[in-house]
């Protein structure tokens, strides 16, 4: 009986690390605990504690830093607005061309979802949000950026968007700041319209290029040559 015992006590003692070990495992790996952690690793992600010279985003857009805020390098592409919002409103298809006939509305709509994207994903500094420019914020995006590498029908007429980056960036390293799709800006919530920057690959007349040239429409006006380009700052 002794023996039967002792030999019982010891296989009981031998399982118990074993259960212990099992148990820390179901407890590392379970939802709560692998919150914000690297799958292959299982160690905790933290958010940058700055905003980074150049990072990818959640769904793939490229940033740069540009003084005290990153700004997109490219428009919002119809690959990442789908992947955000659940729907592509652009006449001119295809994943790597500028998102068209977007409204206002939807383009702060994505911008904010965009938000909560990479926050969940802590690719972000805490306390930043992604919004449109203002129209000082555009201005000074746009730098030196040349109409000889802008998406328009100054130079030949074109019958829709091309792929973002297919110019020239200009100084900043920004691309398609003057053609393409014009650019939705974030604009007074006190006005009944808001404002759009930048020419578009529809525009052939020298003043609608100019960079001083504005286009006031409603929030909620769509058309084919209407895009967006997002920033990110600190709240």
């Amino acid at each position: 009986m002794k023996l039967k015992f002792s030999v019982c006590f010891l296989l009981l003692t031998l399982a118990i690390p074993s259960r212990a070990a099992d148990i820390l495992s179901l407890l590392t790996n379970s939802p709560a605990a692998a919150t914000n952690t690297t799958p292959a690793t299982n160690t905790v992600v933290e958010a940058p504690k700055v905003l980074a010279a150049v990072y990818t985003n959640s769904v793939g857009m490229l940033m740069l830093k540009v003084s005290d805020m990153a700004a997109g390098k490219y428009d919002v592409t119809q690959k990442e607005f789908q992947k955000i919002m659940g729907f592509n409103p652009s006449s001119f298809t295809g994943p790597t061309r500028p998102v068209d006939s977007v409204s206002w509305n939807d383009a702060l709509a994505f911008c904010q979802k965009l938000t909560d994207a990479d926050n969940k994903e802590m690719v972000i500094p805490a306390g930043y949000y992604y919004t449109l420019p203002t129209e000082d914020e555009w201005e000074s995006l746009v730098g030196d950026a040349s109409l000889d590498d802008s998406v328009t029908s100054a130079n030949g007429d074109r019958d829709g968007t091309a792929p973002v980056g297919s110019m020239k960036p200009n100084s900043l390293g920004l691309c398609d700041m003057r053609g393409n799709v014009s650019q939705w800006t974030l604009g007074d919530d006190s006005k009944p319209y808001r404002v759009l920057r930048g020419g578009s690959w529809q525009d052939r007349i020298e003043i609608n290029l100019r960079t001083a040239f504005r286009t006031y429409e409603p929030p909620d006006a769509t058309a084919n040559t209407f895009g967006f380009r997002v920033v990110l700052k600190k709240k």
